[in-house]
């Protein structure tokens, strides 16, 4: 047996949440976000969201670099304004995810879907394939998962003009 495999065990499995009792976020001064979490120290935290799409405030692991959790953000709205900008500043960083404002037009092509939008001011194009997997349904909105694994998010699908919805109607099952 490889002396690499490491055992899943309830200590491994275990799960502490912090809270801003005990846990404090700061800024280094090489740009990286820095924790002290229950009187340790770590010049750089990770921070990746458990449920990015239904609960994007609650359950935020921490992590150091190694990719070891360190404790579970419950609840991002118990944190002080100041320490949830620091936090929602670190996060986004790792979930950019541009607002479709308008959809110019959507074409199929040989099983592919080729999306023609604006970003706000700025156009955009790209391509999607299976469709149907690869728009993923949250409350008003939904999130288009391109061919390279860029999310865009239409956040209010209600909002957007109805020549945009026009476009989009024929591609959503």
């Amino acid at each position: 047996m490889s002396d690499n495999i490491q055992t899943i065990s309830p200590d491994t499995l275990k799960t502490e949440y912090v809270s801003p009792s005990d846990c404090e976020f700061f800024e280094m001064p090489n740009g990286f976000l820095g924790a002290k979490i229950k009187g340790t120290e770590y010049r750089r935290v990770i921070l990746m969201r458990a449920l990015p799409l239904t609960q994007p405030d609650d359950y935020i692991c921490i992590s150091d670099v190694d990719k070891n959790e360190i404790g579970i953000i419950e609840t991002l709205g118990d944190f002080s304004p100041e320490q949830q900008a620091m936090i929602n500043s670190e996060l986004s960083k790792r979930y950019f995810c541009p607002v479709i404002t308008e959809i110019k037009s959507v074409k199929e092509k040989f099983g592919n879907f080729y999306f023609d939008v604006m970003i706000g001011e700025r156009k955009k194009n790209f391509t999607v394939k299976n469709i149907t997997k690869n728009i993923r349904y949250h409350g008003d909105g939904f999130d288009i998962i391109d061919v390279d694994g860029n999310r865009y998010n239409i956040p209010d699908y209600g909002k957007i003009s109805g020549k945009s919805r026009r476009n989009l109607d024929p591609y959503i099952y």
